[in-house]
């Protein structure tokens, strides 16, 4: 009796524990879908847009590693191998490459990550390739 017990309770768990991922992983697709959205509108309107809120935990972290990998990725209309990526990083941002670290491997770190958000897609012809995740508006 009491292993049934046990075993009905790890399966609500387990199932529990499921539901909330994938709900994780929708929220973390809407909330990059938003992200592009607001980026989006500041390169179009620039100094017309009202004050967005800023979260306090990145305001001061604008020109971090993970957000300029967002930018390369959005101004692509191709996709790039991670090595390109990090040649436009390496030229257009020299500041974040000159500091200690492995930049190389956070970037595809990052990559990686900015495809579980649902913000890229992860190619692979033969070689691994990014490119920005298509908008879907429906979502949003």
């Amino acid at each position: 009796m009491r292993n049934h017990d046990l075993r009905t309770v790890v399966e609500h768990a387990q199932d529990q524990l499921m539901l909330l991922m994938r709900e994780r992983q929708q929220i973390a697709q809407r909330i990059a879908v938003i992200k592009r959205t607001i980026y989006g509108l500041a390169l179009l309107y620039g100094a017309e847009l009202p004050c967005w809120p800023t979260n306090r935990a990145t305001s001061g972290r604008k020109r971090g590693l993970t957000n300029v990998c967002r930018i390369v990725l959005t101004r692509t209309d191709t996709s790039l191998s991670s090595r390109e990526i990090y040649a436009i990083l390496k030229e257009e941002f020299p500041d974040l490459v000159r500091q200690p670290g492995n930049h190389y491997a956070s970037l595809v770190a990052i990559l990686t990550r900015l495809v579980k958000y649902g913000e890229a897609k992860f190619l692979r012809n033969g070689s691994r390739f990014w490119r920005p995740q298509s908008v879907d508006r429906r979502s949003a």
